[in-house]
């Protein structure tokens, strides 16, 4: 069933702070959340603080950690991808133009570009992803990151905050279920092994491309 909006304004709510957490980690890591994107979930949280049973700075930093710890994991993730995976893993997006524009962005720009693209809804997770699979150097990608992430959520859970309790009955719809999370887990776990495997494979494969490309030459 739905989150309990009722229980969470009545209560500390301390644990659904945790399960917005959660949430958060989860779309970093690049699992799709549109039942609960994360920019809705920083709402959610922001209004949480407006109602007074939450300590603002718990909030905010429980948020800020989530989402750089998910996203440094992320681009790890997909840094074992590797650059040949680029191709593949667009067109199974179907956005391979708007990959390979933001990958050349990436590669020109650096820590900036990471910026831009980290506040900007709709590539915030695509940034991420890209970063990993281009190779963007982690100190570079976690330059950009940090004030993006700060940015990003103080926009929105100072939208939360100012909206208040109105903001718990427009989004109640929206609370993921419980099974729905269990599938999320399932997901990450998943993905994390076929991108292993593949990584394996890419490797494996290479030394082999190069041996036919020199035998053709």
């Amino acid at each position: 069933m739905h989150m309990d909006i009722t229980g969470l304004l009545s209560g500390s709510g301390y644990g659904s702070i945790a399960f917005i957490c959660c949430l958060i980690v989860l779309e970093e890591l690049g699992v799709p959340m549109p039942m609960a994107p994360g920019d809705l979930l920083l709402v959610l949280a922001g209004a949480a603080i407006a109602t007074g049973r939450v300590n603002p700075l718990v909030v905010v930093a429980a948020t800020y950690v989530s989402a750089v710890g998910g996203a440094i994991t992320g681009r790890e993730i997909f840094g074992r991808l590797g650059t040949a995976a680029l191709p593949r893993i667009a067109a199974f997006l179907h956005a391979g133009k708007r990959v390979d524009t933001l990958a050349a962005r990436l590669r020109r720009g650096g820590a900036p570009a990471v910026f831009f693209g980290r506040i900007t809804p709709g590539f915030r997770v695509v940034t991420t992803e890209v970063s990993g699979l281009i190779s963007i150097p982690r100190r570079t990608f976690v330059k950009g990151l940090l004030p993006a992430v700060a940015i990003y959520q103080a926009v929105f859970m100072g939208l939360g905050a100012w909206l208040g309790r109105a903001a718990w009955s427009t989004i109640e719809h929206y609370a993921p279920r419980p099974g729905e999370v269990l599938v999320l887990l399932a997901l990450v776990v998943a993905a994390t092994l076929v991108a292993h495997v593949l990584a394996k494979r890419i490797r494996a494969a290479a030394p082999k491309r190069r041996q036919i490309m020199e035998a053709e030459v």
